[in-house]
């Protein structure tokens, strides 16, 4: 049997770099629930920024520690985690709608900061 979420409770910094290494970005997670999380973006001074959402997420266990993580953002983005809780890494997948739709991918490292 998996392992329990690990996450709920809890909030993590993970950093992300693109994997065509165009850059990355940092985020706050702060999952509410199995079902919840708000997301916030982080400056490169460490303070939050004003980009943030609560969104609905699922959540699906792959194995002891790993968990595929997916939701779907008001403007119509989609997110896509693996999240290994035991090595503290996300490899993220993001879609982003419109006229010319865009798909990128992130690995990132993550710390719980509570």
């Amino acid at each position: 049997m998996a392992d329990q979420f690990p996450a709920v409770g809890h909030k993590y910094l993970v950093a992300f770099t693109a994997d065509d290494g165009s850059g990355g970005f940092r985020v706050q997670l702060d999952f509410h629930s199995e079902s919840s999380m708000t997301y916030t973006g982080v400056r490169p001074d460490g303070s939050l920024s004003g980009n943030s959402e609560t969104v609905n997420i699922t959540v699906e266990p792959i194995r002891d520690l790993l968990f595929l993580v997916t939701w779907k953002e008001q403007g119509g983005m989609t997110v896509v985690h693996l999240e290994d809780y035991r090595d503290n890494t996300i490899i993220t997948c993001i879609t982003a709608p419109g006229p010319d739709p865009t798909f990128s991918r992130f690995h990132g490292t993550m710390t719980q900061t509570s």
